[in-house]
């Protein structure tokens, strides 16, 4: 008599390891998300690791009856967001795998900003929402300098000296501003690997951006104060100036507040700090490369 086949058997979960070997994060059902991961995070191993596990998910991903995906992360900072398609939810986990990476990590933090490697170090954009941090950062990669984040980077508050990229993949919002100069539009034509939706996607080669992991030190943090008419002006910025903006910014749901303003404190006093009012993102990255690298652009 054959054996009983279990009437669930499509029910019996799929678990992935993704990230790096020796923090792998544990993820439940992201087979429909998987082919749409690449557009969002690059440099992020991922290994089936089987339909049964002795520990919980870090993420879990619930497709709904009616066509929408949860994407729900466990530990500090934990979530539960709500998506239309597999493709908006792919961009939800690769938001939700760095949460749970820098949360994995004891005195990792992860700053909202942009970064590029002008001459001997980074320079990280800060600012608030639209302050125009990814397009700075882009516009430094059209000059020529390693593109290193245009939106998260992270910052160990125990040796802040230096920026880690995490993979996390440009894009840009379309249509882009008439001001943008050719060279822009012909970089962001060249390296789109997808766009729609108002949005283009960008993949950059190996040798012209950072990759998950990769570590940098950090030349200067500049804040960002977008106007509306005036010229391109760059001042030496006040610290607390800084930290105050980088508290406003920072993901760091595992760290004290206190050990936080300590750790953002230390990197700001190690650091050179400006003050960046501008219109046009693209004479804020000519002045930041000038002032940086000069004519030696790399």
């Amino acid at each position: 008599m054959p054996e009983a086949v279990d009437a669930n058997i499509d029910d019996v979960p799929d678990f992935w390891w993704i990230g790096p070997d020796e923090n792998p994060i544990l993820v439940e059902n992201a087979e429909a998300v998987l082919p749409h991961l690449p557009y969002f995070l690059a440099g992020w191993d991922i290994k089936w690791a089987g339909t049964a596990h002795n520990r919980s998910a870090d993420i879990r991903i619930i497709e709904q009856p009616d066509g929408h995906y949860n994407v729900v992360s466990s530990g500090p900072g934990g979530a539960d967001f709500s998506f239309d398609n597999p493709y908006d939810a792919a961009n939800g986990l690769a938001g939700a795998l760095i949460s749970v990476h820098i949360a994995g990590n004891p005195n990792m933090i992860c700053l909202h900003a942009g970064a590029a490697r002008v001459g001997n170090g980074l320079v990280i954009v800060l600012g608030d929402s639209f302050a125009g941090k990814s397009s700075v950062a882009l516009h430094l990669a059209v000059l020529g300098h390693r593109f290193f984040s245009d939106d998260l980077i992270g910052v160990a508050i125990d040796n802040p000296s230096h920026g880690m990229c995490l993979g996390l993949l440009p894009k840009v919002r379309l249509p882009l501003p008439v001001d943008c100069g050719d060279a822009f539009r012909q970089f962001i034509d060249g390296y789109s690997a997808m766009q729609g939706d108002g949005l283009a996607y960008l993949k950059l080669w190996d040798g012209e951006a950072g990759t998950f992991g990769e570590t940098a030190p950090v030349r200067a943090l500049v804040f960002l104060d977008r106007v509306e008419a005036g010229s391109t002006e760059l001042r030496v910025a006040s610290r607390p100036e800084l930290v105050k903006s980088m508290i406003s910014t920072a993901f760091a749901p595992h760290i004290s507040s206190s050990d936080l303003l300590a750790g953002l404190n230390k990197l700001a006093e190690g650091t050179e700090a400006y003050h960046l009012c501008f219109e046009s993102s693209r004479e804020a990255a000519s002045l930041l490369s000038q002032k940086f690298q000069g004519t030696n652009n790399q």
